[in-house]
């Protein structure tokens, strides 16, 4: 459902201020549905009340169906731009109220906008179906398709038409009626299913609580994260104490550095069992069923797995080649983290401690080896990535590589007191587009970071600037300290700012064309190449700064902090991989056949040899990637990585990490959108297509 610019992510939520339940906001005083007399068309999130996203869905969905209906009940002969250009601009009005409800919904939510999405959800699903199944509208582009060779279109026009064309029959047009009903039962249910595993995950995460009454047992925990967690166990009525919560901030440094096992113990098993204790949000039952209808779709469209149907429109094409890639890493690195494993549990003999080196163990230990061998503290670090100085490194990047500008907007609307805005400047100072950023964890923000796009650049009638997001979990500030993030926080930063100038640099005709939307397993590459700019040097002592003093960050400390984070490569990768090999092993079965959770997993992670002191990153209770839109797609951050180190060192071999000739053909790649394949994109910048070899020697593989 690609030409309706359909979000993957069903993002953050509104804390509204309105709270009418006035029938009459359906029309006359719903914000979303008037004209918005806002800074640069920005949603009025002051004026939108929770209770108006519902009626604005089904009258915009009202709206769209009846375009869609003029389009394909028309007299006039089929046209590329009567049938395809008229499809790619109806349905503005839900475009438009889906990518705010999409924009806010994960990251301020409230029970009206839970409710919401569990009713819109399989709405949406039902809408879109009505439509890419309707034969009468597919009758149309089916003409203007078969002459498309003597319509004289553009580069950009044909990509358009092929794309609506492929998702039209990708979406079951051509099946006969019994089909397509079932098709869309299907759909609709996994729809229900996905809204019902995101509140399961929500719940499992924010009902944890590990209270610590015994100050030893936080160990050398950092001022500022026993602060945050004194704060949070405040919140949870404890009259003392700390409160660690699943959040990552939270968790990772108690994990780090509390010399209590059985607690950290505790923590890591409640992470890892999240959604998977069967109670009211257990996902197994949900992940399972999901499984087993997205097979039977695939297979009513002709294909025989999830993963095969998933991947026809991929870089990678089909299954075996992303086994093929995962298998060529797989092996050095499980070796590499062998190694680092029997490391780890000899410095953990060494403290007199006889039992079994458990996972709970490894990221303490890690970080005492980082200490001894390095003379490295990851704390004393953190007061150079102060969070907003992290940002602002981030914006001046964007200037030195593409010239733009960044301007604080104070006077538009936001969905939570702590997000910040940004107008961004192209390089003659004029409008470009808007950047939200909202750095804090909070209960209602689900986990992780993200971008989206809360409105996409066109330039079809005129030109329309991009509105995009970026969200993150990082420790909220604390009456004696601002957010001071780890390096790899700070990595997320820049990396969700890649996404972020994917949308914004954005400079195509058709919005289902721009930006972010490109092949899933290229969407992560333009991210992952920004990684490698902010911890150069020259760019890292721009804005790494100590937010007390000001002290650049030292070149000895540059030194050890990369030492110190190249160990433990083995164990990053292996983790992230595991939990692709698992993404993959659930979507290329071939049979509807029930298969229980804790089967799957055992089977995947044995036939891999996972060693059982590292947990795959993502289980499938809390694997929100693949009840989403990452489904037999989590292999693609890999994959981009392939694209990202291959990309970087063109910029390395040039003498020059900045170098503008290469930064100005990086910027005319992002600018394309999807208006070319993957591929195609990329060997416009690098030549030929991407290597191996500079992935597996950053990652010290070779």
């Amino acid at each position: 459902m690609k030409i309706f610019n359909i979000m993957i992510c069903m993002l953050a939520i509104i804390s509204c201020r309105m709270d009418s339940k006035d029938p009459s906001r359906a029309t006359s005083a719903n914000a979303l549905l008037q004209d918005w007399d806002t800074p640069f068309g920005t949603p009025p999130l002051d004026k939108i009340a929770s209770e108006d996203y519902l009626p604005a869905f089904k009258n915009a969905m009202k709206m769209h169906r009846e375009e869609v209906q003029r389009i394909a009940e028309s007299a006039e002969v089929p046209t590329f731009e009567n049938t395809v250009v008229a499809l790619e601009q109806s349905g503005s009005m839900l475009k438009r109220v889906q990518g705010v409800f999409d924009a806010v919904q994960a990251a301020n939510t409230n029970d009206v906008l839970k409710a919401t999405s569990k009713e819109v959800r399989p709405l949406l699903a039902a809408h879109y179906d009505q439509i890419e199944m309707n034969k009468t509208l597919f009758d149309r582009i089916q003409k203007v398709y078969a002459n498309r060779d003597r319509l004289g279109l553009d580069a950009e026009d044909q990509r358009l038409l092929s794309e609506t064309h492929k998702s039209f029959v990708r979406s079951g047009v051509n099946l006969p009626d019994e089909r397509k009903k079932r098709l869309k039962a299907i759909n609709k249910r996994l729809a229900t299913l996905s809204q019902q595993f995101d509140d399961n995950l929500l719940a499992e995460t924010n009902d944890f609580d590990l209270y610590v009454t015994e100050e030893k047992d936080l160990g050398d925990l950092p001022d500022n994260f026993k602060e945050a967690a004194a704060e949070e166990a405040k919140k949870r009525g404890h009259a003392s104490g700390w409160s660690f919560t699943l959040q990552r901030p939270s968790m990772y440094p108690f994990l780090d550095y509390s010399p209590n096992r059985a607690m950290r113990k505790k923590i890591l098993d409640g992470y890892a069992q999240r959604a998977n204790n069967d109670n009211e949000h257990d996902n197994k039952a949900v992940i399972e069923e999901m499984v087993r209808l997205r097979t039977e779709r695939a297979q009513l469209l002709g294909y025989a797995s999830h993963a095969e149907y998933v991947l026809a429109d991929r870089m990678a094409e089909r299954p075996q080649r992303v086994y093929d890639l995962l298998d060529k890493i797989w092996k050095p690195a499980l070796e590499t983290a062998e190694r680092d494993r029997d490391l780890l549990a000899a410095r953990m003999k060494a403290d007199g401690i006889d039992g079994t080196f458990g996972a709970s163990d490894w990221r303490y230990y890690v970080r005492k080896i980082r200490e001894e061998k390095y003379n490295f503290d990851e704390d004393q670090t953190r007061p150079y990535f102060e969070a907003n100085a992290v940002r602002d490194g981030a914006l001046a990047l964007a200037t030195r590589l593409f010239g733009l500008s960044f301007k604080k907007r104070d006077d538009i609307a936001t969905w939570h007191e702590d997000q910040q805005v940004y107008e961004v400047l192209d390089q003659e100072k004029k409008h470009l587009g808007i950047i939200y950023f909202d750095f804090y964890a909070r209960p209602s923000k689900r986990g992780g970071a993200w971008m989206n796009e809360i409105r996409p650049q066109s330039n079809v009638d005129q030109y329309v600037t991009p509105i995009v997001t970026n969200n993150f979990n990082f420790p909220a500030p604390t009456a004696g300290a601002p957010s001071l993030l780890s390096f790899s926080q700070a990595q997320t930063v820049f990396h969700e700012f890649g996404h972020g100038l994917h949308g914004l640099l954005s400079d195509v005709k058709y919005a289902s064309l721009s930006g972010t939307n490109v092949p899933r397993d290229f969407v992560e590459f333009p991210s992952q190449v920004i990684e490698n700019w902010m911890a150069e040097p020259k760019v890292l002592k721009e804005y790494a700064k100590h937010y007390k003093t000001g002290e650049v960050i030292p070149d000895a400390m540059i030194k050890k902090m990369k030492q110190a984070n190249g160990f433990d490569e083995g164990f990053r990768t292996v983790e992230y991989m595991a939990a692709a090999y698992l993404d993959m092993d659930w979507h290329t079965v071939t049979d509807t056949l029930h298969r229980a959770t804790e089967d799957v997993e055992r089977s995947s992670m044995g036939r891999i040899g996972l060693i059982p002191e590292i947990l795959p990153r993502y289980r499938s209770t809390y694997f929100a990637h693949i009840a989403g839109g990452y489904s037999a797609g989590y292999y693609s951050y890999i994959w981009s990585e392939i694209l990202d180190a291959d990309a970087f060192k063109a910029f390395v071999d040039s003498g020059d990490v900045l170098n503008p000739q290469l930064a100005k053909k990086y910027e005319e790649m992002l600018a394309s959108g999807g208006t070319k394949s993957g591929m195609a994109l990329y060997k416009d910048f690098r030549g030929r297509e991407p290597k191996i070899e500079a992935l597996l020697q950053r990652k010290g593989f070779l």
